[in-house]
This record gives structure tokens, sequence and C-alpha cells, in this order.
């Protein structure tokens, strides 16, 4: 591979939509709680204005544009709890930045270029928008924030610097244009981009942290039940059906107690690797607890449920364990369940894979089993 095709999958890699549900959730979240604190921001900066319009001859316009930003920031949270895509919270930053420099720029339509370049008040905007870019988990977006608020107020200055001598203007309610407090406001701008990208940064490892088991790098029990929750919701309204594995390590204390503990939590680092690599982009795999693990199969009808988890017992057994010196394997045995015909909630589907899994142990370990005879036997075929 070249370095031009190195480059171009990096950028690839580095643009692409997220694909951890944790992050998807979160973006979402974090875009619906922008659009409350814009809307909030535009009412009280609309309240505050107000009480100055009588010291200004053009109220009427004013009054109007105030409107219209209410009803800006209504229609962006409207768009927020009506959509969840990836395309989202760019669109609104995007459009937030532009509007901001919008406004500055009408003062230049106005006849009035300090306004545009040193209005403090509307300068102090384009912070919110870029530190409220932090709640959406995304340090690229916040990037993205700070530049193109940087790169527009720089174009602005470059208009009004090429049509007017700023050193020999004065406003009376901008003060007069000093190159070394323009020069700090940009730089304080870029620090704040550079802060909110640090703190996005983080508040993603974080959020994938809360979510994530430690030792198997799995899903844990609570978002993987949430997830599931909505994997269910969308199963109802398409009638659609969602099977569930859930299987256990067979005699994974006797491992443990003949190799150790290091030994054993190396066995599941294995597995869970494995298992995580063997199912679909789409599946919900998580650590359950102890030696469990539990795997959902959106939109899989549970006699293919059955036949995939048994390819998945297969696969596993056949993992190389290191312990003892030599390579080991381990087996798995797995019950399925599905949903609706097994239950009318998660909670019942799962106590069926529960009982089905320890009907796997009795009858011998290293085995699936699913609702009945007839389907372990075409599992087995």
């Amino acid at each position: 591979m070249t370095l031009l095709q190195r480059v171009a999958a990096r950028l690839r890699a580095l643009l692409s939509a997220d694909t951890d549900q944790a992050l998807v959730r979160a973006r979402t979240d974090g875009e619906k709680l922008v659009g409350i604190l814009r809307l909030a921001f535009v009412v009280i900066f609309s309240v505050v204005a107000l009480g100055d319009l009588t010291t200004r001859s053009s109220w009427r316009i004013e009054l109007i544009l105030m409107g219209a930003a209410a009803l800006y920031g209504l229609g962006m949270l409207l768009l927020a709890v009506r959509f969840s895509g990836y395309w989202v919270p760019w669109f609104t930053t995007t459009v937030d930045v532009t509007l901001v420099t919008a406004a500055l720029a009408t003062n230049v339509i106005g006849g009035n270029p300090l306004g545009a370049i040193n209005n403090r008040t509307y300068f102090d905007t384009y912070f919110f928008v870029v530190i409220t870019s932090t709640l959406r988990y995304d340090w690229r977006l916040s990037a993205y924030a700070a530049l193109l608020a940087l790169s527009e107020f720089c174009g602005l200055t470059a208009y009004v610097s090429s049509h007017w001598n700023l050193l020999e203007l004065q406003s009376p309610l901008h003060g007069p244009f000093v190159p070394t407090g323009h020069a700090l406001r940009l730089f304080i701008l870029a620090a704040v981009g550079g802060s909110s990208v640090a703190v996005a940064r983080w508040a993603r490892h974080l959020r994938l942290m809360v979510g994530t088991d430690h030792l198997t790098g799995l899903s844990q029990r609570r978002p993987f039940f949430e997830r599931l929750e909505e994997e269910l919701e969308r199963a109802n309204s398409r009638r659609a059906t969602l099977s569930v594995a859930l299987m256990d390590v067979d005699e994974f204390k006797k491992f443990n107690d003949t190799f150790g503990h290091l030994a054993g939590d190396r066995a599941l680092q294995l597995l869970a690797a494995r298992l995580r690599k063997s199912v679909r982009a789409s599946d919900l795999v998580a650590r359950y607890g102890g030696e469990e693990f539990v795997v959902a199969f959106p939109r899989m009808d549970v006699e293919r449920a059955v036949r995939r988890a048994e390819e998945l017992r297969s696969e596993l057994a056949e993992v190389p364990i290191p312990a003892g010196g030599s390579p080991r394997h381990l087996t798995l045995s797995m019950g399925v369940a599905s949903w609706p015909a097994d239950g009318e909630t998660f909670d019942e589907v799962l106590a069926k894979a529960d009982s089905r899994l320890y009907e796997a142990k009795s009858r011998g370990r290293n085995q699936v089993v699913g609702p009945d005879q007839r389907l372990r036997e075409a599992a087995e075929a």
C-alpha cells in the first residue's frame, strides 16, 4: 500500500460514522441537550436585547429577527428529537456558526464595519457553539466547529479590511480597532476549540469505558439491555423476530482451579475476541456474568439462530487457550430462545434461554438446545 493510499484510508476511518451503539445513543442524546441549550440561549439573549430596543431606531427589524431566532432554536430542537442520523450534529453546527457570522455581517450591510469585527456580543456566541459541540462526544465535530468559526470570521475580517481602513474607523458602541486585541480574540477562540477537542475526546473515552467490560472488551449487561430494548421496539414495529443465545463455558471452574485465574482470564479474553469477530455487525454481544456470554440476533428467526449458535459453538471450541505449557480448548453450552414466541418481554425470553442452557448442561454439555427437539436435530444435521 502506497503512502497516499494509507493516508486516504486513515482519512476515511477518521471521518467515518461511529458504529459503537453506546456512542450513537450518546450522540443522539447530546444533540437533544444542545437543542435545549440553544433554545434557552436564544430566548434569554432575545429578552436581554428587547430591554434595549427603545434606544434603537430599527426596533421593528430587531424584533422580527429575534422572533425568527426563537423559531430557529425551536426548529433545531425538533430536528434533534425527530432525527438521529450521523449528519444531524454536523448540519446544526454548520448552521449555528454560519448564522453567527451572518449576524456579524449585517453590520457591514448597515455601513458599520466595526460592528462586524469588534462586536463582542455576537463574537462570543462562537464560544457557545464550540463548547456545546463537546456534548455530542465527537472530537472531530468540536475541531470542525472551531475551524469553521475561525475561517468564517477571518474571511469577514479580510473583507472589511479590504474595503475600509480599520485604523481610521471609530465607533461609539464598539470602540476603535486594535490589531493586538483582534489577534487575541482569534487566539482565544482557537484555544477554546483546542480545549473542546480535548474534552470531547476524554468524554468519548469515558463513555466507552462505562458500558464496556474491562476484561473482555464486550458490552456490559446494562448497556446491552438498553440496546436490546431499542431492538425490541424496532422488531415490534416491523413485526420481526429477535433471537437470543445464552452461552456458558463448560467446566470453567475446574479450568481455573487447574491452571489459575490468570489463565482463566486469558481464556475469557480469547473466547470473547473470537465471538465478537464471528457475529454480524448488527448482532449484539455482551458478557452476561462470570463465564457467561449472551448474543442477540436481530431480525433472525429461531431456526436460523440455532444453526448460527451451532456454528459459534464449533468456532469457539477451536480457540487455542495457552495454559500449562500447551494450548487447551474449552467448550460451551448454549440455550436459544426468541421473541415473541418465547415471551412478551425480554426477561421472559432470557429466562427461557437460561432454562435451555441448563438443559444443554444436563444433556452432557458442549451443545445447543433450542425450542424443541426438531430444531435441535435440524441444527445438528
